[in-house]
């Protein structure tokens, strides 16, 4: 049994995005801090340190909204890529040149830039309500603004996902993210694009 707890608390640390421990461990560097997150050792002591006990829930989720918390922090940053792209659709779709779709590619993935346009246009087509991506950066000449309106925008969708959960989940969805964010919550007209990349990310675990 302590070796199944030692392995549970040690898979829910790695899960933690770093800069939780950080802000209670000021005086370490980051790389430190991350190393201190594979010490099987350590790991029931920080847990406690962070006060995340009894993470992941017991129970499971109830929607896809609270599945999503499930992912490790490299699928919840692809997850968040993916709404940016989808609302970005018609920007990403202009960008035929090839070096345009290097740089995008090289920032995003070929994935996520594809995932964007290909669902983007099913979705609006289909009637899912699609927000207004805003002012975007000269997208036929300012690539890599584009890129960082993705970025920025998946960001914002995320934390806007976060901020909708609650009890467990949203302890989980809170230490799986960034500790602190410049970016502003996305507002509720991307609520349906989050529930939807949300969607597709439970139907395929």
């Amino acid at each position: 049994m302590a070796v199944s707890s030692e392995m549970k608390c040690g898979q829910m640390l790695a899960d933690i995005h770093p800069s939780h421990l950080q802000l209670r461990l000021p005086m370490l560097h980051r790389d430190t801090v991350q190393k201190l997150q594979t010490c099987s050792r350590l790991s029931e002591r920080l847990i406690e340190l962070l006060d995340c006990q009894g993470l992941p829930p017991v129970h499971p989720p109830q929607d896809p909204l609270e599945a999503l918390a499930l992912q490790p922090e490299e699928g919840l940053q692809r997850a968040g890529r993916h709404m940016g792209a989808v609302v970005y659709w018609r920007s990403l779709a202009k960008q035929v040149d090839r070096q345009a779709i290097t740089v995008l590619d090289t920032v995003l993935g070929e994935n996520v830039r594809l995932f964007g346009i290909r669902n983007g246009a099913h979705w609006a087509q289909s009637g899912v309500p699609m927000p207004s991506a805003g002012p975007s950066p000269e997208p036929d000449t300012d690539i890599a603004g584009l890129a960082r309106a993705v970025t920025d925008c998946g960001w914002s969708c995320l934390i806007r996902w976060r901020d909708s959960l609650t009890g467990d989940y949203g302890r989980l969805a809170t230490l799986k993210l960034p500790a602190r964010t410049l970016l502003p919550a996305a507002s509720g007209a991307y609520d349906p694009i989050i529930l939807k990349v949300a969607e597709g990310i439970a139907g395929h675990v």
